[in-house]
């Protein structure tokens, strides 16, 4: 008799679990599938955290590099007459560097006021050396052609003679061609020209010209 009681209250014990009381006191079986998963969300949300990296910008480092200059006296002419300047050229100067200078013209500001240059920027002007103090100058055949006038002839040798023999270790000039002397005379190719040939074209003005010491360029 107890074996019976116990199996009958194990028998509603598990109809109580797989059955429950909707309204009006009806018995309803639940589904499984439908069971305690229903009450879980049906998609999970999962937090994303973005982390922003700052960005420092530095400022760029400005360098100065220091280039070594030295003064180098340059002829232009004004009114007709040679002066000269003193105008700081990159060491060690060369003979194109002091070509090239006479050919772009006399320096800016008042220093280079009233001044020109006869040297043609478009000849081809070659200076070389033996180491025995003569410079040699190659100039184009068709060089006197570029000289606008023929009375500057002999001002553009003058331009050359003495702003070369002004130069260390440089006494003496020889040209290619034939040149004009200080009195248009025509003077021979390959003959030694020097300065007292063309110092009767000079004035007794100078112009100190820019600063000859160190000059700093950034780059």
């Amino acid at each position: 008799m107890r074996t019976r009681v116990i199996t009958l209250g194990l028998l509603l014990a598990v109809t109580a679990v797989a059955c429950s009381v909707v309204d009006e006191g009806k018995v309803e079986r639940i589904d499984p599938q439908f069971g305690l998963d229903d009450t879980l969300p049906s998609s999970t949300s999962i937090e994303t955290t973005t982390t922003q990296q700052a960005t420092t910008t530095l400022p760029l480092e400005t360098t100065t590099t220091q280039v070594q200059t030295e003064p180098v006296r340059l002829y232009f002419v004004a009114s007709g007459q040679l002066t000269y300047v003193l105008q700081p050229l990159a060491t060690p100067v060369t003979f194109q560097q002091i070509i090239a200078t006479l050919q772009q013209g006399p320096p800016v500001g008042d220093v280079g006021i009233g001044l020109t240059t006869i040297v043609p920027g478009a000849a081809d002007i070659r200076v070389d050396t033996d180491g025995t103090g003569v410079a040699f100058v190659t100039l184009p055949e068709d060089f006197f052609d570029l000289v606008l006038l023929p009375s500057d002839q002999r001002l553009v040798i003058a331009q050359l003679v003495l702003t070369l023999t002004r130069t260390s270790g440089i006494g003496q000039v020889v040209f290619n061609l034939a040149v004009p002397s200080d009195t248009g005379q025509v003077r021979p190719a390959g003959q030694q020209l020097t300065f007292s040939d063309y110092e009767s074209m000079t004035d007794s003005d100078s112009r100190v010209g820019l600063d000859p010491t160190t000059t700093a360029f950034a780059p």
